[in-house]
């Protein structure tokens, strides 16, 4: 992790620390990634924050820290939910969209997930780039209509694909091997290069272990999550299941 990243990091946990502090009713923040709801999450008090993005499962969203007879309804997030719609004919990809809020000088932590089909893209905003966004005509060299008022209405559904193999423990080398189809000592190098991330955190000893419903990360590989860990055999190894997002 970078210095900047650290610090980063540090003002954003003081910042969460003076929201709950001074929270009489309900505290928005902007959106956060999953590795900063993460990281913020165990100073919080169950029963008194949420986390949403705009629809269920969103990848990023907006915690609200709030008093316990003040729990927030999805409408009360002060998030916008932008439909662009355009020709089929023409495409447009994730990285355009946030390309153009990006080049108005639009912050990142204003923009929540961005989902792209056919002809139509859905995006989650608030403050600046809700404002911003209603003003868009054109993605890149693609002509756009944008409205606010229609719900969110995609048939989400993240694709994945089935890995198995066996371990002699869940160990994070033996499991990026199955993962990976690398070897252990290649699996090694990747953690020791900070590359890979467990539940969203960076992680760099090789012998973390995991359980069922980790989620791991790997730059230039992708994301995975270890589904299930069979009991052991009589050869005493263990069955993995991962679930790789594609």
């Amino acid at each position: 992790m970078t210095p900047e990243q650290q610090y980063a990091d540090q003002l954003l946990l003081a910042h969460i620390r003076d929201r709950i502090r001074k929270t009489t009713w309900q505290s928005f923040t902007h959106f956060l990634d999953m590795r900063q709801y993460t990281l913020v999450r165990p100073l919080l008090t169950e029963g008194n924050y949420r986390f949403f993005g705009g629809y269920p499962d969103a990848e990023r969203g907006i915690l609200c820290i709030h008093a316990e007879n003040a729990f927030p309804e999805n409408q009360d997030f002060p998030i916008s939910c932008l439909t662009f719609t355009f020709r089929q004919t023409n495409h447009l990809t994730h990285r355009d969209v946030l390309g153009c809020f990006m080049a108005q000088q639009i912050q990142r932590n204003l923009i929540g997930d961005i989902l792209v089909s056919s002809g139509k893209i859905q995006c989650f905003v608030t403050g600046a780039a809700a404002v911003l966004g209603m003003q868009m005509t054109k993605i890149g060299n693609v002509g756009v209509h944008v409205t606010d008022t229609l719900p969110f209405d995609f048939d989400y559904h993240q694709e994945k694909k089935e890995i198995s193999g066996t371990v002699s423990s869940p160990r994070l080398d033996a499991v990026l091997k199955i993962a990976l189809h690398l070897s252990r000592e290649a699996c090694t190098e990747l953690i020791s290069r900070q590359l890979v991330t467990l539940n969203y955190q960076e992680v760099t000893q090789n012998s973390r272990y995991l359980k069922s419903g980790d989620i791991f990360s790997v730059r230039g590989y992708g994301k995975f999550q270890l589904k299930s860990i069979s009991m052991p055999t009589k050869k005493n190894r263990l069955h993995i299941v991962i679930e790789k997002y594609l």
